[in-house]
């Protein structure tokens, strides 16, 4: 009878395979959980969105206010454009009002919104806490639509000094 021996090739080889066979799996899965995480993770549009949205905390059920009335119904729209226009202070509000969301439904219905379209939402410069609150309120009401975050671009302005309402503009920006 034969006993086969394994040379130093033999044994480097054998290392080989187990390696993979132990790693390759685990790196697959991460690079696939990875590239289809986020459109910008695989380059193929520059990510605008500010660090502190990627990771919005959860407004809990007490927390909501109802805002300042009279901001109610100062939305505007043209479909035509595919634009929408409306007032948010985020001192009073954390969430967008009836109307507002109302109409981004109708936005949606833009002959603008195309398939490879993102919302490109402007929005000011604020200090962390209601640039926060301000994403939070948009996205939270984007979704209601369907709208998924990697669809969503955040376009910063800088607003006027004193100011603590102020205007948001919704539109659709082409891939």
């Amino acid at each position: 009878m034969q006993r086969y021996v394994l040379t130093e090739r033999g044994k480097l080889l054998v290392a080989t395979l187990i390696v993979l066979v132990l790693i390759l799996p685990p790196v697959i899965i991460l690079g696939i959980r990875t590239s289809s995480g986020d459109d910008a993770s695989d380059g193929a549009a520059p990510k605008t969105t500010p660090d502190l949205i990627q990771h919005i905390p959860p407004i809990g059920d007490n927390e909501p206010t109802t805002g300042d009335p009279s901001l109610n119904g100062t939305a505007t729209i043209d479909l035509d454009s595919g634009n929408m226009t409306f007032m948010f202070t985020p001192e009073t509000q954390t969430f967008l009002d009836g109307d507002s969301i109302s109409m981004i439904g109708q936005l949606l219905t833009s002959p603008k919104n195309t398939a490879g379209s993102k919302m490109a939402v402007e929005i000011p410069q604020l200090p962390d806490d209601e640039a926060v609150i301000l994403t939070t309120a948009i996205i939270n009401a984007l979704s209601t639509h369907g709208v998924l975050l990697s669809d969503i671009i955040f376009l910063i302005y800088q607003p006027d000094a004193g100011i603590k309402t102020f205007k948001i503009n919704i539109s659709f920006q082409s891939a």
